[in-house]
C-alpha cells in the first residue's frame, strides 16, 4: 500500500481500489469499536458514512467503554487513514492535473466518496510528467493537513474536555495555527500574502466542515465566530510569512508554538470567563395599568415569525403561563429551543411582577446534518438571572411597561460576544412587549382563556 508521500504517479484504476479498501477498513473497524459499545445513538446511514463522529460524540457524552478504550483506537484508525488518503489523492491530483487543496476533501465525510470517484474517473493529463512534485504543491497539501488538524485537537480540547469558550479558543488559538500554516506555507519559498492568506483562510474552512462533520460544532456558531477568527488567522498568518523571510526560528520551533495552547487552555479553565449585564426595554401602551397587568400575567402565545437569525435557531420566546397567583407562583416561558421554568419573587397587581430564573432552555439549535451537536456553549453558557415587569401610569389612560433583566455570559471575549448577546435579549424583549401591547390595547377579555395544559414540555 503507497505510503503517505507525494512521490510517483497513480492510475485511475490502482487509485480507486486502493483508496476504497484504505477507506472501507479504517471504517469498518470504527463500526467495529461503535457496536461493541452496544449503544449506537444515531442512524445507521450516518454511522456507515462517519463512524468516527459516533466515537467522539459516545466518548464525551459519558460512555465509560468508548472513552477509556475504543476512543484512542479509533483515532489512531482515522488518523492513518486520513493520511494515506491524503498521500494518495495528491499523487493522483497530479497526474490528472487536479487543484492542490482536493486531496483535503478526501477525509471529509460525504465528500470523500466524490472526490475518490471524481479523481479515479478524471482523464490524466497530456504531456511529459513529472515524478516529483513542486515544493509549493507539497507545502500546500501539508498547510492544510496541518490546519484541519490543529483546528480538531484544539476544539476538541478546549471545547469537549474543558468546557472552555475563552480568549485562547477564539485569539491565540487561530493565531497560532495560522503561524503554523504561514510558516509552512513560506518556509521552501516565499509566497505571496495573499496566497498565505487564502492558504490559511482555506485551512480554517476546511477545519470548521471538520467540526460539523464530527458534530463538534454547528454552522451558527462557526458564523458568529468567523469574523473574531478570520482576524487573527489573518495576523497570524503574515506573522508565520514573515518568520519564514527571516529564516528563523526553526521548524521545530514554530510548530512547537502549538504546545503552549493546552497549557493556556488548562490555565483558562481554571478561572473560566464571566461578564453579566443588564438590558432594560421599556414600550408605551394605550391601555390603562389593569389592563397591561391582565396581559403580562396571562400572555398566551406571541403570533408571527420571528426575524432572522432566530429563524435559523437562536431561541424566541412563543408564548408563557403563570400557574397560581402571588410570590411563589411559577411561570413558564415556552421557548423555541425549550421550557424555561421561573418563580414570582414579586406580585403587585396593576404595577409589578418579578420572578427569578430557575432553568433557562437551550439557547440555539444548532444547524447541523446531526439530529445531536456536541457544543456545550449551547446550554449554560448563557443565563438568565432574573425579570422585572414594572407598569407606570401615564396621562390620558396610557402606562408604560418596562422590562429589566440580568444576565450572565460565560464566552470571552467579551466585547466581543456580549453585544451579541445583548442585540438577541434586545429583539426578543420587543417581541415580547410588543405582543403585550396589542393584547392590552386590543382590550381582550379572553386572553387568559388558555389553560395551562396547552403548553408544551
Amino acid at each position: 500500500m503507497a505510503r503517505f508521500n507525494f512521490e510517483g504517479l497513480f492510475g485511475g484504476a490502482r487509485y480507486m481500489l486502493v483508496s476504497f479498501v484504505v477507506l472501507l477498513g479504517q471504517h469498518l473497524i470504527l463500526l467495529a469499536l461503535v457496536w461493541w459499545s452496544r449503544e449506537p445513538t444515531v442512524p445507521p446511514l450516518w454511522i456507515w458514512i462517519n463512524p468516527g463522529r459516533e466515537l467522539v460524540f459516545g466518548a464525551f457524552m459519558g460512555r465509560e467503554s468508548l472513552a477509556a478504550a475504543t476512543l484512542p483506537v479509533g483515532v489512531v484508525v482515522t488518523l492513518a487513514a486520513d493520511a494515506l488518503l491524503i498521500g494518495l489523492a495528491f499523487r493522483r491530483a497530479r497526474y490528472v492535473r487536479g487543484p492542490s487543496w482536493i486531496p483535503i476533501l478526501t477525509i471529509t465525510p460525504v465528500l470523500q466518496l466524490l472526490v475518490i470517484t471524481w479523481l479515479a474517473a478524471a482523464p490524466a493529463r497530456r504531456g511529459p510528467l513529472e515524478d516529483r512534485p513542486s515544493r509549493a504543491a507539497r507545502t500546500v497539501a501539508f498547510g492544510l493537513l496541518a490546519g484541519v488538524g490543529l483546528t480538531l485537537l484544539v476544539v476538541a480540547f478546549s471545547v469537549l474536555l474543558l468546557g472552555t469558550y475563552g480568549y485562547t479558543l477564539f485569539l491565540a488559538a487561530p493565531f497560532v495555527i495560522a503561524l503554523v500554516i504561514g510558516y509552512i506555507a513560506n518556509r521552501p519559498e516565499q509566497a505571496s500574502r495573499l496566497r498565505t492568506s487564502g492558504l490559511v483562510s482555506s485551512a480554517f474552512l476546511l477545519g470548521g466542515l471538520a467540526l460539523i462533520g464530527f458534530a463538534f460544532e454547528g454552522l451558527i456558531c462557526l458564523v458568529m465566530a468567523s469574523p473574531l477568527i478570520a482576524l487573527m488567522g489573518w495576523i497570524g498568518a503574515l506573522t508565520g510569512r514573515s518568520l519564514a523571510g527571516m529564516g528563523r526560528p526553526g521548524r521545530g520551533t514554530t510548530l512547537a508554538s502549538v504546545a503552549v495552547l493546552p497549557i493556556l487552555l488548562a490555565g483558562e479553565a481554571l478561572a473560566p470567563p464571566r461578564d453579566d449585564f443588564e438590558s432594560v426595554e421599556s414600550i408605551e401602551i394605550a391601555a390603562p395599568p389593569a389592563a397591561v397587568w391582565d396581559s403580562v400575567v396571562h400572555m398566551g402565545p406571541i403570533p408571527g415569525a420571528p426575524a432572522a437569525p432566530f429563524r435559523w435557531g437562536l431561541a424566541y420566546p412563543m408564548r408563557g403561563e403563570i400557574q397560581g397567583e402571588g410570590v411563589g407562583a411559577i411561570r413558564r416561558g415556552v421557548f423555541s429551543t425549550g421550557v424555561a421554568y421561573e418563580r414570582v419573587t414579586a406580585w403587585e397587581p396593576g404595577r409589578r411582577l418579578d420572578f427569578i430564573v430557575l432553568s433557562d432552555p437551550p439557547s440555539l439549535k444548532e444547524l447541523s446534518p446531526y439530529e445531536q451537536v456536541n457544543a456545550p456553549h449551547m446550554n449554560g453558557y448563557f443565563r438568565t438571572r432574573d425579570a422585572r415587569f414594572s407598569i407606570t401610569p401615564l396621562p390620558g389612560g396610557r402606562s408604560r411597561l418596562t422590562l429589566a433583566t440580568h444576565h450572565d455570559l460565560d464566552l470571552a471575549p467579551a466585547a466581543y460576544w456580549t453585544p451579541m448577546a445583548q442585540w438577541a435579549v434586545h429583539a426578543n424583549k420587543q417581541r415580547v412587549l410588543h405582543h403585550f401591547r396589542r393584547q392590552a390595547e386590543a382590550g381582550r377579555e379572553d386572553v387568559g382563556a388558555t389553560p395551562a395544559t396547552s403548553i408544551p414540555e
